[in-house]
Formats: C-alpha cells, structure tokens, sequence
C-alpha cells in the first residue's frame, strides 16, 4: 500500500472512530455533504456549513427558518444523489440518516459516511433533536454555538408560553394541528410529533391524542375526525386549491366547528421534522395567530 493511501486509511479509521463514539472533536474544516434536510437545518443552527446538499432549492421552500448559504452544491435528490459530483466535490464525511441505509456500501466507497437523525423516531422529537444539535456542535467544534442555538430557541419558547398563558380562552380549547394533503385526506398530527411536543410546552391542549400509538401523525379523512365543538383547527400551509375550494363549498365542511370564523387558523410552511430553528419559527407563528384570535382584538378570519 502506498504512503499516501495508507495515511488516508488510518484517517478515515480516525474519523470514524470519532463519529461513533460522538465523544471527540473532529476539525471544523472537513468538507461535509448531507443527504437529508433535517440534518441540513441542525448543522447550519450549529454555524456548520456543508459543501453539498440533496435539493437545496427543495431545502429553502421548506425549511424557511434557515439561511442556507447560495454557494452550497445541489447534490441531487435525497435518495437518489449524484454518485459523481460527490466523488468531484471529494468530501471528507457523509452525514445520513437511518433511511439511507441502502445507500450506505457506495457512499463509504466515496468518504467516511455517519448516521444521525434517529431524533424523527423520538416521542418527544424536538428534544431529541436539541440533543443531536449538540452532538453535531461536539463533533465538528461548534459546541459553544450549538448551545447557544439551543438556548435562543428555548428562551424563544418561554416567551411564547408567556403569552399564551396571558389568554385564559386558550387553557382547555382542543387545538388540531394538521396539513391538507387534498379536499378530503389530511395529516394531523399527535403529542409525540414535532408540532404537538411543543404545543405540549406552550401549554396548549393539543387535541388529537395519537390513538393507534404512531409515531405522531395520522392521516384521515377530515370528516372522520368528529371533533368537538369548541375546537381550533390549526393547518400548516400551503393549502391545496382543491381543499380550498372543499372549505368554500362542502357541506360536510360548513357543519364541523372549523368553518366558524377563527375556526381554522393558518401557520407559515413549517416542518414536521425540524430543529431550533424550526421550532423558532413555529412556536412564535402560532403564538402570533392564537394572540390575534384569542386576546379579543383583531379576530382572524384565516
């Protein structure tokens, strides 16, 4: 084996070592590639920049609480990234996720490749997610800035909580948090979702209770959802102009409590699998829309 092929080996046995143990500190100045957007949005809240992404253009429509910066390479799709521009861009670590699994073999033929990203499959996701943040910082020596993104977001959190508090209206109303997927399915989302674990530390009543035990989400047809009278429902945009016709012309729609004024609440494009920065951004968006609703000035009529 020659010299410079036998340093590169025990380099990347190095590396190696220090990612799994997740204990050691790699240099901040690798040339990272990431194949997922959640892992996108806890490096960059840690000050980490990648050279290369999978759909960034993707990644911006998203996950708009971050900056990700124009020079940072479209790698292609998630699961299906060009082998040969991330041979050309000579990355020096992967950073996966469990779901790429079947990619694993060629990507290690490239660079050392890492997973992370279990905190999706977490009952309380954005804590887990506060916990890899950190063990991203540790890694790449962004421990000093990966705490202080987690300690923004949670102060951003207290202050939401604060107001919230402030509207006695809010303290039992059953509030759906969900996304329409057409006129008749959409996804609501349980207490063990990204959304529902911090409605949770707002305070608020999240009322779809996660009944078949998932992982946070359940996709139904909305007429199924019998809900009770006094509830809000809360849907993340954008909405489909097939569900937006539904809400102007069903009867089954103008009969359930949503179609009341105020009774659906629309939030900014928010992800379901987001970190501090996401949770930033809903957390004040839905303290914005229920303070307008629910403190007794300006009532919404979304």
């Amino acid at each position: 084996m020659k010299r410079r092929a036998l340093i590169a080996s025990f380099a990347a046995a190095g590396l190696m070592s220090a990612i799994k143990g997740h204990g050691a500190t790699v240099t901040p100045s690798l040339r990272l590639v990431v194949l997922d957007w959640s892992l996108t949005e806890l490096l960059l809240s840690a000050g980490i920049v990648p050279v290369g992404v999978s759909n960034p253009h993707g990644f911006r429509r998203v996950y708009t609480a971050c900056d990700l910066p124009a020079q940072v390479v479209d790698l292609g799709l998630m699961f299906q990234p060009s082998l040969e521009l991330l041979l050309a861009l000579k990355p020096d670590l992967i950073l996966v996720t469990p779901a790429h699994a079947a990619l694993h073999v060629s990507l290690e033929r490239i660079a050392p490749t890492a997973t992370f990203g279990q905190f999706r499959s977490s009952p309380t996701p954005y804590s887990a997610a506060k916990g890899e943040t950190l063990a991203l910082g540790r890694l790449f020596g962004r421990e000093r800035a990966a705490k202080d993104a987690i300690v923004a977001a949670d102060a951003a959190l207290m202050r939401a909580r604060t107001s919230i508090s402030a509207m006695p209206a809010l303290r039992s109303r059953p509030l759906y948090i969900a996304r329409f997927i057409d006129d008749a399915l959409f996804r609501v989302y349980g207490t063990r979702s990204f959304y529902g674990e911090l409605m949770a530390q707002l305070g608020l009543d999240n009322a779809w209770r996660d009944h078949r035990g998932d992982a946070g989400f359940t996709t139904m047809r909305f007429d199924d959802l019998h809900a009770a009278p006094d509830s809000t429902l809360v849907y993340i945009k954008p909405l489909a102009v097939s569900a937006v016709g539904m809400m102007e012309t069903s009867p089954i729609w103008q009969a359930m409590p949503f179609s009341k004024v105020g009774g659906a609440l629309a939030l900014p494009s928010i992800p379901p699998d987001g970190g501090t920065l996401s949770a930033t951004y809903f957390v004040e968006s839905l303290t914005q829309v229920l303070t307008r609703e629910f403190s007794g000035s300006d009532r919404a009529t979304s």
